[in-house]
Order: structure tokens, then sequence, then C-alpha cells
């Protein structure tokens, strides 16, 4: 078989296989779309879930002299960076 033969049915194989894959791509976007304009067709909006609101509701409150301690704790860490490295 001549060189020129199979370079021919080389760029057939490829040919078809690239208008299948592409074919297949073309019909993955409209499926997606069509899935996305049917479910906001049939979207129900519902409140927060309540895993949220249970997490905000958990929460420990601040103390009141919080800013105070976390400057002091602030203030010693730094000062004890600074001796620390010269």
């Amino acid at each position: 078989m001549p060189v020129s033969d199979l370079l021919v049915a080389g760029l057939k194989l490829m040919g078809m296989g690239m208008g299948i894959v592409f074919s297949f791509l073309v019909l993955l976007v409209y499926t997606m779309k069509a899935m996305s304009h049917f479910a906001a067709k049939f979207h129900v909006d519902e409140p927060q879930s309540t895993t949220q609101n249970a997490v905000r509701t958990h929460l420990p409150a601040a103390p009141a002299k919080s800013d105070e301690q976390l400057v002091a704790v602030i203030s010693a860490a730094i000062s004890r960076f600074r001796g620390a490295t010269h």
C-alpha cells in the first residue's frame, strides 16, 4: 500500500473521530442547557439551611474584656518575637 493511501485513510479516520467527538460535545452542551432550563423552571425557593442557623445560634458570647486581653496577648507575642530575632 502506498504511503499516500495510508495518509488519506489516516486523515479520514482523524476527521471521523474529531467529528464524532465534536458532535458529542455539542449534544452535551445542549443537554446541559436543557437541564438547566428545566431545573430553573421547577426551582423552589427554600429558606436558609438549618445548619447555617444552628452554627449561628451555638456561638459563644465574647467576654467584655476580650479586646483588652487580645491587645495584651498580641503585644506580648510581638515583644517576644522581637527579642528572639535580635
